[in-house]
This record gives structure tokens, sequence and C-alpha cells, in this order.
């Protein structure tokens, strides 16, 4: 670091920091190698004037962000920040920067502490105009604040109620939070040209079927569907989701499934369609054109394996293990979707129900674990012919005391029950005592698993 560069920086730090904008045409002789900067950093403890300590402080942030050092880049940032008073040049690239760091940052360590002066930071030195609420929030989001990052989306629409990408991503999360009415109420405040939005319009009829209102939710596909320039497959398919829902004449759903299959739309799109319309098809117990379809998408799910949402790969597992075909894919598919979603109890229930049936008894304690961790005795009572599954797989395998050893943690009367009820039906069963508070629980469930056509016992 000559003194003449280090002149530049003092003098006309905005000329300079210009120049060291990669996107700007390179400047080899402003280029700040490791040396440069440690130069730049041992200069810190000079007696300068406050302004041209905001410079090097600015200079050593914007440079360590530049070397792949996020962190120490925040750490110059805060200082410039805090004895800066308005001096903040080349605002729109510093500030870009430094959200760039905070990104990073918290995505390799979760911290979100370094945040806290982030929005106080952008109101001060007035880059709150750099949609610096979304990004902020985008960040919280991916540090799972989920909170924090609604409530900045909401500030952002606040500034720019015509940002369709913040509604979308705003909707989506808190449709993904169980937050229905929160997501309709951002729908019903947005411009009345964000309403026409069709992929928006999708989100709402979702939230509104979500509570119940199926004739709002009703309207709000068929608007989707109608929507010029639009793909029609996504809204046919949620139409078809909510005929089946609603209809007792299911042929109804099965003709917009058909017609979503066979709609023009990006790869991705036709792909979920083809899910959905295959999920109907089992659960209606149309095997047969269950397998054909499978058959016909099977290459398809492959190619798009990595891309497909926890959802949908648990969706295609599922129905796989209930048509008890192709238990390979639903396997792998299975374990993709808990290792993106590890505290969806849904998918933790699939991946041990398809470990048991695959007999992979050796491999399975650690994911049972998980599995119990997110199963209180209300969703297993909800949820019981998904559960009874699993354990009349372990009885036909005669792995009931090897299932029922990995319960013992589980101390709820619901959970006791199984467990005597398992045990009793192993080669150990006459023997077994079961707690007279929980004998008739337990022996209803243990004539269950014997007898297939006793009456279920949960939901009680």
């Amino acid at each position: 670091m000559n003194e003449t560069l280090l002149n530049v920086i003092q003098k006309d730090l905005p000329a300079f920091l210009q120049q060291l904008d990669k996107k700007r045409i390179p400047h080899p002789e402003t280029t700040l190698e490791r040396t440069d900067i440690a130069y730049l950093e041992a200069l810190q403890g000079n007696n300068w004037q406050r302004q041209e300590q905001v410079s090097l402080y600015l200079v050593l942030a914007y440079s360590n962000c530049e070397i792949g050092e996020p962190r120490a880049a925040i750490h110059y940032f805060e200082q410039a920040f805090t004895l800066s008073d308005d001096y903040f040049p080349q605002g729109a690239l510093l500030a870009k920067v430094y959200l760039e760091a905070l990104h990073t940052v918290v995505a390799q360590t979760g911290d979100v502490s370094l945040l806290s002066n982030g929005l106080e930071w952008a109101e001060k030195f007035e880059f709150i105009t750099l949609n610096v609420h979304r990004e902020l929030a985008a960040i919280y989001y991916q540090a799972k604040d989920n909170d924090t990052a609604v409530a900045l989306w909401t500030q952002h629409l606040q500034n720019d109620p015509h940002c369709i990408t913040t509604s979308h991503i705003l909707m989506s999360t808190l449709l993904g939070l169980h937050r229905y009415e929160a997501a309709v109420a951002v729908y019903k405040h947005a411009p009345a040209a964000v309403q026409q939005v069709s992929f928006l319009q999708l989100l709402a009829g979702h939230c509104y079927k979500a509570t119940g209102e199926y004739a709002e939710a009703e309207k709000l596909y068929k608007a989707a569907m109608a929507a010029p320039y639009s793909p029609k497959c996504l809204p046919m398919c949620a139409l078809a989701a909510l005929y089946a829902e609603t209809n007792t004449d299911h042929s109804i759903a099965h003709n917009w499934y058909r017609q979503a299959v066979e709609e023009k739309g990006s790869s991705y799109d036709m792909l979920h369609a083809k899910i959905c319309y295959l999920c109907f098809l089992a659960d209606q117990g149309q095997t047969g054109d269950a397998l054909s379809l499978l058959q016909f998408m099977e290459q398809q799910l492959n190619f798009n394996y990595l891309r497909l949402t926890p959802h949908d790969l648990n969706c295609v597992a599922w129905r796989l293990y209930l048509l008890n075909t192709r238990l390979d894919l639903a396997l792998k598919f299975s374990r993709r979707a808990v290792e993106q979603a590890p505290y969806a109890r849904d998918y933790a229930h699939t991946l041990v129900a398809l470990m048991a049936r695959l007999r992979e008894w050796e491999a399975i304690p650690p994911y049972v674990e998980r599995w119990l961790e997110l199963s209180d005795d209300d969703i297993v009572k909800s949820a019981w012919n998904d559960y009874s599954l699993v354990f009349q797989e372990a009885i036909m395998q005669d792995q009931q005391v090897t299932l029922g050893a990995l319960l013992t943690e589980q101390v709820s009367d619901c959970w006791r029950a199984i467990r005597c009820a398992l045990y009793k039906t192993s080669e150990f069963g006459e023997i077994v005592e079961i707690p007279e508070d929980i004998y008739p629980v337990a022996e209803q469930l243990y004539k269950q698993f014997i007898f297939r056509d006793t009456p279920r016992i949960f939901p009680s």
C-alpha cells in the first residue's frame, strides 16, 4: 500500500470505493490484497480526523468482504457506523455489501445477534430506501426467526405496497406457519393490481380453504385459472383437491386432476400436478390407475428428485408405501424429505413406516427416537390409522420386542398401552402383565392388532 493510495482513501473515498466496485472495470492499481489490508489495519491507532477514521473503517469493511472475511467486514462496518455522524459515501454500494456480509455470517452461524443494529444503521444512514426491510427479513427467515421476518416484510409492504415479490414471500411464510387469517389480510390489503396476480390468488385460495371458507377458495382458484398468460395446471389441481375434500362425488375431482396433468406448464408444475393426481388415485383405492401413472412419471420423478419440496417428496413416499411398490424409491424420497424438514411429524412417520416394512431394524432406532419426540398422545390418537400400520408391521415380522424396547422412554398411558399390547402379541404374550390403569385400552389394542375387524379404539 503506497502513500499515494492512502492519500486517495483519506481525501476522496467515494471515488476510491467506486473504483473498487467489482461491477466496474478493474483497476489493478487500486485492488487491495491481504497485505494492503494488514497495512491499513495497522493504521487504526493513528490520530486521524473522525471522517478519515470512518473512511479507513469503511475501506477495511469493504475489502474484508471482498476477500471472503464477512465477519471482519461486519466488525469494521459497526466501527464506522458507531463513529460516524452522517458520513456514508457510496451508500448504495456499501449498504449492499453490508447486507451481503450479514447474510453470509448468519447463514454460516445462525447468530442473529449481529442483526440487532441493522435496521438502526439503515435508518440513520438513509439506506432504508434500498429494500432493507426485505433484505433483513430474508436474513431473519434464513435464521428461522419467522416472527421478525414477517414483521419486517410487513414493514416493507407499507413502504412499497405494489411489491409482488414481498407479498408472495410474506403470504407463503404465513401459510406455512398456519397463520391463514393473517395471510388473507395481506392479500386483502394489497392494491387491486396485485390482487390480480394469479399465484397470489392461488395462495389466498389455499388460506381460505384452510379456514373452511370453501366458496371464497373456489372463487380465487377459478380466478387464478382464468388469468391471462398464467399456467392453469396448479389452479386446476387446487380446485380438484377442494372438490375431493368437499364433494362426495369424487368424479368431479377426478376430471379436474385429469385436465391438470394434460395442461401445458413448466416441467416442475406439471410434475407437481401428477404427484397430486397420484396421491388422489392412491387415496381413492384406484391402485391400477395409480400404478400406471407412477410408471409414466417415474423417470421425471427421479430427474427432479433434488428439486422437489419436502411436502411433495413425502406425499410420493407415503403413497408408494400404501401401494407397497417401489419401496426403494419411497425410502430415498422419504430420507430426503426428513433431511430437509427434520421436525415435520408426517415425514418422520413415513420414514419409520418404510424402514419397518423394509426390515431395517438395526438402523431404525434414531429415527424412531425423533418420531416419538414429535408424536404426542393427541397426534397418535388422531392419526391412529397410520400409526397402527407400523405396529402391525412389527407384529408380522416378529419384531414386537425390538420395537417395544424403543418405546420405553414414552411414559404416557397411550404409549404404555401400545407397548403392552405389542408385547402381548409376542411369544412371551401369556406372561405379560398389563397394569390395571391401562388394562382396557391395552387389551383392546391387542385385539385390534390380532383381529383386523375389531373396531378402532383410537381416536377415543
